[in-house]
C-alpha cells in the first residue's frame, strides 16, 4: 500500500462511541469489538453478576465470516500521492464503527448488541 498524505481542513464531531475508530492517514490494520449488554428496568435494582456476557449465546458464537467466491485483482495508480477534504461532518460514530480518512490495508469491525427490557407486571 503506497503512503499518502491526508490533508482535513475541518472535521466536527459530536460524539464518538466505544471501540469506535476516527482516524485520519493511512493505517495497515484496523480492528474495532465492542460488546454490549443494555438493561432497561422500571424499577433500577441491579445484583452483582446478574447479568454476565457468557450467559447469552450472542455474546459466545462465532460470528461466520463471507469467503470469496472469486479472487479480486485491483491495480490503482495515485497520481497526486494525497488526500485532500475540505469539511467532514459526523453527528455520531457508533460501537465499533470507523470514521477514516486515508487507506487501509485491512479492517475488521464487530458489534454485539443484547437489549434487555424488563417491565413491572400490572396487578389488577
Amino acid at each position: 500500500m503506497p503512503n499518502r498524505t491526508s490533508h482535513v481542513h475541518s472535521l466536527t464531531s459530536i460524539s464518538v462511541d466505544n471501540s469506535s475508530v476516527l482516524q485520519i492517514g493511512d493505517s495497515n490494520e484496523v480492528t474495532a469489538v465492542s460488546n454490549v449488554l443494555a438493561v432497561q428496568r422500571e424499577r433500577a435494582i441491579f445484583f452483582e453478576n446478574e447479568f454476565l456476557f457468557k450467559d447469552y449465546l450472542l455474546f459466545c458464537e462465532p460470528i461466520p465470516l463471507p469467503e470469496p467466491f472469486e479472487p479480486i485483482d485491483t491495480c490503482t495508480f495515485h497520481e497526486i500521492p494525497a488526500i485532500r477534504v475540505n469539511k467532514v461532518t459526523v453527528d455520531f460514530a457508533a460501537a465499533s464503527s470507523v470514521i477514516h480518512i486515508g487507506s487501509s490495508q485491512s479492517i475488521s469491525l464487530e458489534a454485539r448488541v443484547k437489549n434487555i427490557r424488563q417491565l413491572l407486571k400490572d396487578e389488577r
